[in-house]
């Protein structure tokens, strides 16, 4: 049977016996037509993702799947979740309605092609945390994405939050969905067929997206991928068989083309060295070629807590700049010298060292003075500057136990 596109005021028939009414195409892309919808009962405004035929390989099994994962719901308020299925007939096409972005949220690819820019450092450190905090709640309720790409993504550009879409493809752990994924964000070892999508294979295109979004250029795409156009052959052999990180510790063939990737070879020197070796970690020839050493979320999370932590304004020129921990950073707009009094150093998480640099300014958030809390957006503390003195101002809500050195204790009311 044919795919038959909706048309303005005709109604649908959900699987719960209620009826939409379209309104209007909000797009359009490789798996459907997405409509905007009303509900006729409540009046509220919706999305509806209509499939195209034949991109449904097994219709019963696929929208059994869907049905499976409403009734078990979202892992999180980032996913932009499948909420109703329409009405199943046999041979016929069907489709789910969900929630519609707000139009503050601008798609990931708008980001990449410098059409929408973060308001703040803080602003794209949050989208890397949000993306890190959503996939660990995907993967702790027993899902895995398969198909992570960076049309997955919107972002305000204000505060970072993000919205996850095309959530369809999301399956239980060792169930497969017979989607691989898209190019340049597989698995290398999907990629040569060496296994199917999973969570470990989420956290690689993961850390790809966290790649694109701070440093803006593709991980394995560097001077030895420098291809008039990349064909089937190409593709594997760069994202399958033969992968090189552009910034490898042992390796420089394959690292960014002066012409080509300028983004990669500007943005790199910005970010700390901690954050440079938790990408070469995630793309070392371990990595790549045997699908080990990988990050897990609970890692990129206390990483980009203490690249959140570290930025500051630059006392020469007032800009933002990311302060290494142990030595002098340069920065980046006006190329001087800047360094941190010292530092705050926190209990470990994840055999991570949790780090502050102490500078007029710096904020501590609710992560950093409760070990059990992931929240990195409630500033629970900053740190004042007088002539040769820093000190601690409690910006919380919670009263504070100080030992001295000599093990004296004094309550310091928040």
């Amino acid at each position: 049977m044919a795919f038959v596109p909706l048309k303005e005021n005709q109604r649908v028939e959900l699987a719960d016996g209620r009826t939409v009414k379209v309104i209007g195409t909000l797009g359009e892309g490789g798996q459907g037509i997405v409509y905007r919808v009303r509900y006729d009962d409540s009046g509220e405004e919706r999305a509806l993702k209509w499939f195209f035929i034949g991109y449904v390989k097994e219709p019963r099994k696929f929208y059994n799947r869907l049905e499976e994962n409403i009734k078990k719901g979202s892992p999180s308020d980032a996913f932009i979740w499948p909420e109703q299925l329409t009405k199943y007939v046999e041979g016929e096409t069907f489709g789910y309605t969900m929630k519609i972005f707000p139009k503050v949220f601008k798609s990931f690819s708008k980001y990449l092609l410098a059409r929408v820019q973060f308001k703040s450092a803080a602003a794209m450190v949050n989208a890397a945390l949000n993306m890190v905090a959503a996939f660990k709640s995907l993967h702790l309720k027993g899902y895995n994405y398969q198909d992570l790409n960076d049309g997955n993504f919107s972002i305000a550009p204000a505060d970072g939050k993000v919205l996850i879409c095309d959530n369809d493809n999301v399956v239980g752990h060792k169930q497969y969905s017979g989607i691989l994924g898209k190019a340049r964000y597989m698995a290398p070892e999907v990629v040569r067929g060496d296994k199917q999508p999973d969570a470990d294979t989420d956290r690689y295109s993961l850390a790809v997206i966290l790649f694109l979004l701070l440093i803006g250029d593709h991980p394995l795409e560097g001077k030895k991928t420098n291809y008039p156009v990349f064909t089937n052959k190409y593709d594997v052999r760069i994202f399958g068989t033969e992968p090189l990180f552009i910034y490898d510790e042992n390796d420089s063939s394959n690292a960014p083309h002066p012409a080509l990737h300028k983004n990669a070879l500007t943005m790199w020197k910005v970010f700390p060295s901690f954050v440079q070796k938790a990408f070469q970690q995630s793309f070392s020839q371990e990595s790549l070629l045997k699908g080990q050493n990988r990050l897990l979320e609970n890692e990129w999370f206390n990483i980009l807590m203490r690249l959140k932590s570290s930025i500051v304004r630059c006392p020469h020129c007032g800009e933002e700049m990311f302060l290494e921990s142990d030595r002098a950073s340069i920065c980046q707009a006006c190329g001087k010298s800047v360094k941190a009094a010292g530092y705050l150093k926190f209990p470990k998480r994840a055999n991570r060292d949790v780090t502050v640099p102490i500078f007029k300014d710096a904020v501590l958030y609710d992560y950093h003075m409760n070990s059990s809390s992931e929240d990195f957006e409630t500033a629970a503390a900053s740190v004042l500057e007088k002539p040769g003195k820093f000190g601690l101002k409690n910006d919380s809500n919670n009263n504070w136990i100080v030992t001295a050195p000599d093990g004296r204790t004094f309550a310091r009311a928040a």
